[in-house]
């Protein structure tokens, strides 16, 4: 999804969940993911951004956020969870793409609104559970 959601709407919607204070660290880790995980890098990097596979690092970055206080494991659970809605189960969007089928995955004004949508929310359900970690 790039900067624009991996760091312009991520920061906004951090600060709309009430972590201002630490909605710019959120977004930076948020959208570092993309240069320190690549995912033609290799196979464990690659599994970070595709579902099913990147449920696994929503969760394991989830728990590590809560358990540790960090807003940049925060960010990287969210860029999981973003790019599992955007890019489909075993980066079919991106497959349907290369091969001329379909939109840009990573095209946030391109995208259905269904997928706006979830994206949104799941992003909205791991700030709010990162705030009332207390």
């Amino acid at each position: 999804m790039g900067p624009l959601v991996h760091y312009e709407l991520t920061l906004q919607w951090a600060q709309e969940a009430g972590l201002a204070d630490v909605a710019e660290q959120i977004a930076r880790a948020d959208v570092l993911v993309d240069r320190e995980f690549r995912a033609t890098t290799s196979l464990k990097n690659l599994t970070m951004h595709f579902a099913p596979w990147s449920y696994f690092w929503v969760w394991r970055y989830r728990r590590q956020a809560v358990r540790e206080d960090s807003a940049v494991a925060l960010g990287r659970a969210l860029h999981c969870a973003q790019d599992s809605v955007a890019h489909g189960v075993l980066g079919l969007a991106h497959l349907r793409f290369d091969a001329g089928l379909g939109r840009n995955p990573d095209d946030w004004r391109a995208a259905p609104e269904r997928i706006r949508e979830r994206i949104y929310e799941r992003s909205m359900d791991l700030l709010h559970a990162f705030r009332k970690r207390g």
